[in-house]
């Protein structure tokens, strides 16, 4: 398994920034929000600041780091009013008056000028309220690997109408055999429009990647390109470098782990990536905060089979055996039909509760639950494009 790097030390300290205008309105075309970070007064480049695009929540919505020129570049967001805010150590924090997005259209270059307002480092390390605990190396170089790849991973959202996948999928299914039912893994060869069904990207970051169908089915999801390019998902999550020790000097690690207080289920991981083609290669994850979520769905529905199966016993539910980082995955991205990227090949260990019981008449039954895996795999053996329906 591919081995997760640590983040570091905290961020300390913030610094601040004049005030916009009240409103930037769309004056240049472009796909991106740019800017420049500079001194107040002698104008010299502001290089290693946190930039954040915030919504009218104060939610994050994109973030970068300015380089040493002060310059700084964001994807643009939809349309609707943001901030933007700066953070930098030993300077105070500040955020921007209103910047209102109305178009398909970027605002024209911004030249934020910040005033020199130095705070102190002490007083930094008691009020600093940054709850991704990175250091601005860490996240100068987690920003650059995630931008780098960015387009290709969004370019996975947005599949051609019409085209088509043939796909080999392996799961795990139950049957009935000799009184009693048994599960086996059955292959089956199908016609999808995509590789790996996966709920959107606003239902991962408001619900979590797992979910329960028909009040005791579960599924879980896995974090494909249309969840990673997702401002959702830089909103939940924290980013940083990753290293192996085995992986060639060509490739870098893009580590990423759900934010302090994510209480859904969620996903942390690493994204191998090419650097030298800035390409996706391979995802490595595990599913986090697994408990509570068998403990709220899974554990009623197993008392109740329970009790069915010895009605004339107590029954007592003991805490949930559960190792989570059984439970995960791995996706292999590839290019395909020149400009199409896609998942080829997926592995994905789900958890389903099984459980050991004992216990006397007079005393009644302990069950014992314990989580064990159900393993998904699949591949894509063939696109077929809209346009002439050839495979590839």
């Amino acid at each position: 398994m591919t081995r997760y790097a640590r983040i570091g030390a905290a961020l300390a300290g913030t610094f601040a920034f004049a005030v916009l205008a009240p409103m930037v309105a769309a004056q240049e075309p472009g796909t991106r929000l740019a800017g420049t970070l500079v001194s107040e007064g002698d104008g010299a480049p502001v290089d290693g600041a946190v930039v954040s695009l915030v919504d009218g929540d104060g939610v994050v919505v994109w973030e970068t780091l300015s380089n040493a020129s002060g310059a700084f570049s964001l994807p643009l967001p939809p349309v609707g009013t943001y901030r933007v805010r700066a953070a930098r150590i030993g300077y105070d924090l500040w955020t921007s008056g209103p910047i209102l997005i109305d178009s398909a259209q970027a605002p024209g270059p911004l030249r934020l000028e910040i005033p020199v307002q130095p705070v102190p480092l002490p007083a930094l390390m008691v009020t600093e309220q940054n709850d991704c605990p990175t250091t601005p190396e860490e996240r100068r170089r987690a920003f650059e690997l995630y931008e780098s790849v960015l387009p290709i991973l969004d370019s996975m959202s947005t599949a051609a109408a019409g085209d088509s996948l043939l796909v080999r999928m392996e799961r795990p299914v139950r049957i009935w055999k000799r009184g009693g039912f048994r599960r086996v893994r059955d292959t089956v060869t199908v016609m999808v429009s995509e590789a790996l069904p996966n709920a959107s990207p606003g239902h991962l970051e408001a619900y979590g990647y797992g979910d329960v169908v028909d009040d005791s089915m579960t599924t879980f999801y896995a974090p494909d390109g249309a969840a990673l390019a997702s401002p959702g998902f830089l909103a939940t999550h924290c980013l940083s470098p990753a290293a192996d020790d085995e992986a060639d000097d060509a490739v870098a690690g893009l580590g990423f782990e759900p934010r302090p207080g994510r209480e859904v289920v969620d996903v942390r991981g690493v994204l191998w990536i090419d650097t030298v083609a800035n390409e996706p290669r391979e995802l490595a994850f595990h599913y986090t905060s697994l408990r509570p979520f068998l403990e709220r769905h899974l554990v009623p529905p197993l008392r109740a089979d329970y009790e069915r199966r010895v009605p004339d016993r107590r029954v007592r539910i003991l805490v949930i055996r559960i190792e989570e980082s059984r439970f995960g995955g791995q996706l292999r991205f590839e290019r395909v039909a020149g400009d199409r990227w896609l998942i080829r090949e997926w592995r994905i260990l789900r958890p389903r509760l099984s459980f050991r019981s004992f216990g006397a008449p007079r005393t009644g039954s302990s069950v014992s639950p314990i989580a064990v895996p159900l393993e998904y795999r699949g591949e894509v053996l063939a696109l077929f494009r809209r346009t002439d329906g050839s495979p590839r």
